[in-house]
């Protein structure tokens, strides 16, 4: 058996105070002074390893302040929030087919530098909503801003946020939605209940029979009223222990300098004086949980007798319950620090990027950036875009790019609208409606083909158009899923509505004709290629102009496909 050094202290000094108080019952009442002193180094010893159990901890968020934090998280969990306030959505949020097109489940991911799971819901939530208001945007840019140049302050509010952790809470958004399902209308009755035993045990003084026989039955009503309860009690002790440690880290971090940003502590003073009883109740449950011990023996038999930790449990349940705004509240201030303090620590982990220019300009949509980069990519190859009152069209070869540049114009303007933060030198747009469609896919489920699915995404983007506010669209291969001669017709009907309908287009083809149909309307761009004997290098720069290459019969030699496959596809090509 391993003992630490710990165990071994405190083991042996928990022994001296029991011999102190032998020796001091036995011999002489000086011994008392041991066990004393020992009680007093026992406490002082446990206090100083509390701070040194701090101090280790801070020093590990210190070290992973601006560093990407690696770990599992269950999505369906990171998502609730957002899930939960539909009533607070704006007209515009990101949907389904745009958040996974942009792969937002992996930027996420990476941008997470959280300790809470309220914190990482709160991210998610903000990042689907982007904001209209530059005034906002500034706001929460400012705090942000805050935590950053205060780095101590940050590190502080994140140890109570990191052991509220991202384990535990996940079922918390069932009782955000209904309360705690448990009917407290026998809470008079137990009350009453609870003080027969005295009220019988007065009798003794009158009718010593009628009170041994009364105390008896009402102490046998009690016992079964406690039993029938224990098991729920601890069934829902989660619960309860979870809003508990919500209030103990807010009230945590309403004691830590600085916290005055923003009028969080005039948010937070409130919430935790409403809840303040039900945190102490709370905390007798928790010390009346069953521990084997002999006193718990004793404590349990007491509350057996006056139904204490029955009474406690259901008017906790009846103040929680008249509480849940309050809790949501708590929930969604700590999601809010957590989250603005996650970006300020993200942006450290950045080379480089910037504060958005944005504009409210019905005469002008426009999108310009300068060393414009993707946040998934450890060595991204940065564009340099223009775009005035006009789309682009992006030809090349497959694997030349094309996606990667058309995924980093979406992400850096929702991150514009939501962190107020590019990843650029410089960046300038409009506020926009972000709408893409890009992955599609069969849907089995749904019955739908290729061509079907594609079709339904355009439609819904075309259905979101409002003139009034400019959408930037995101389009990768339109209609890929048909014949040559009816896409490009389609594609070109498609993309003249959406022009001429304040939609900025950023698309990617591989129909070259359609770089001629839609001149004057989308500003031509591409991707190129080197291609040798053995291999196809891709430089990943964007250029003017339309693509003049093709690499698919390339790739297939690369592949080592049969000779007389790519030889003769090269001929019919140059045939054609």
């Amino acid at each position: 058996m391993n003992f630490s050094k710990n165990t071994i202290i405190d083991t042996i000094l928990t022994l001296i105070i029991i011999g102190g108080i032998i020796l001091g019952g036995a011999k002489d009442h000086i011994f008392f002074i041991i066990p004393i002193l020992a009680l007093i180094a026992l406490i002082v010893i446990r206090r100083i390893r509390i701070k040194r159990f701090i101090k280790s901890e801070k020093e590990r968020l210190r070290e992973e302040w601006g560093k990407g934090h690696n770990g599992k998280v269950a999505i369906k969990n990171i998502r609730q929030l957002f899930d939960f306030l539909p009533k607070e959505k704006p007209g515009f949020f990101i949907d389904e087919i745009t958040w996974r097109d942009l792969n937002m489940d992996s930027i996420f991911l990476k941008m997470d530098h959280t300790q809470s799971l309220a914190g990482m819901n709160f991210l998610y939530n903000l990042l689907r909503i982007p904001l209209f208001n530059k005034e906002e945007l500034i706001h929460r840019n400012n705090i942000i801003n805050y935590f950053r140049n205060n780095k101590d302050i940050s590190i502080d509010i994140q140890w109570p946020l990191s052991r509220l952790g991202k384990e535990e809470g996940a079922n918390v958004f069932f009782f955000f939605r209904q309360g705690l399902d448990i009917n407290t209308d026998k809470l008079i009755l137990y009350r009453i209940l609870s003080i027969l035993p005295f009220i019988t045990l007065a009798l003794f003084a009158i009718n010593p029979p009628l009170a041994i026989s009364s105390f008896t039955m009402v102490l046998f009503v009690n016992a079964i009223i406690y039993q029938n309860n224990k098991n729920r009690i601890f069934y829902e002790l989660e619960a309860f222990n979870y809003l508990g440690s919500m209030t103990n880290c807010l009230k945590t971090i309403d004691q830590i300098k600085g916290f005055e940003i923003n009028g969080y502590k005039d948010k937070a003073a409130p919430l935790l004086k409403d809840t303040a009883s039900i945190r102490k109740n709370i905390s007798k449950l928790k010390s009346g949980a069953y521990d084997g011990s002999d006193i718990q023996v004793i404590k349990d038999f007491l509350n057996m007798i006056v139904l204490r930790e029955t009474i406690i449990f259901y008017n906790t349940v009846k103040l929680i319950n008249k509480n849940r705004e309050n809790y949501i509240e708590i929930y969604k201030l700590l999601g809010e620090i957590d989250c603005f303090i996650s970006i300020a620590s993200y942006r450290e982990s950045l080379n480089y990027f910037c504060e958005p220019n944005l504009l409210e300009d019905r005469n002008l949509i426009f999108i310009e950036a300068t060393n414009l980069y993707h946040p998934l990519l450890d060595k991204p190859v940065p564009y340099n875009i223009s775009q005035r009152n006009l789309g682009a069209l992006i030809t090349g070869s497959n694997a030349s790019g094309k996606s990667t540049f058309l995924r980093t114009i979406g992400v850096n303007a929702l991150l514009s609208q939501t962190l107020y933060m590019a990843l650029a030198e410089k960046y300038s747009g409009n506020y926009f409606k972000l709408l893409t469609s890009i992955g599609m896919a069969d849907s089995i489920e749904e019955g739908d083909s290729y061509f079907m699915a594609e079709a339904k995404s355009l439609k819904r983007i075309i259905d979101s158009i409002d003139i009034r506010i400019p959408t930037l669209c995101i389009l990768d291969e339109i209609f890929r899923g048909t014949n040559t001669l009816e896409r490009i017709n389609a594609a070109k009907e498609v993309l003249d509505y959406m022009v001429d309908r304040n939609v900025m287009i950023f698309a990617a083809t591989h129909d070259l004709e359609l770089t001629i149909l839609m001149e004057g309307k989308l500003t031509n761009y591409h991707f190129q290629e080197d291609i040798k004997e053995k291999d196809i290098e891709f430089d990943y720069i964007l250029r003017k102009g339309p693509c003049t290459s093709r690499n698919a019969i390339a790739i297939l030699r690369y592949l080592d496909y049969p000779p007389e496959i790519y030889e003769n596809a090269e001929k019919r090509v140059l045939e054609s």
